[in-house]
């Protein structure tokens, strides 16, 4: 197997405190504000990355989409009588609504 390119190891916690990725605050501070400025994508790493990133995030993903397949299958979701009102499409690059009022009706085949 050859590979091409430059492997570099670096511990999370390194990473996490690099005063060089968190300037200009001090990053042994907690500053919630600090997430919403733009930052390299690895400056944060949960989850760690790679092929062998948190195995408990793949499970949580799993678990809700066979939430998902199950509770589609025994129920049908209809428009609630609020729907139209309440969704509030928010401005910016993701098109989220701030509500979505459903029913679940079950299925009765």
């Amino acid at each position: 197997m050859s590979f091409s390119g430059t492997i570099v190891h670096a511990d999370v916690y390194s990473i996490h405190y690099d005063r060089e990725l968190w300037a200009p605050e001090d990053p042994y501070m907690f500053i919630p504000e600090r997430h919403s400025s733009k930052r390299h994508p690895m400056a944060y790493l949960p989850f760690g990355a790679g092929p062998r990133h948190c195995v408990g995030m793949r499970f949580a993903l799993i678990e809700m989409k066979i939430l998902l397949v199950r509770l589609l299958r025994e129920y049908l979701i209809v428009s609630g009588e609020h729907l139209e009102n309440k969704l509030n499409i928010r401005e910016g690059t993701v098109i989220a609504p701030e509500e979505i009022w459903i029913k679940l009706v079950k299925r009765s085949d």
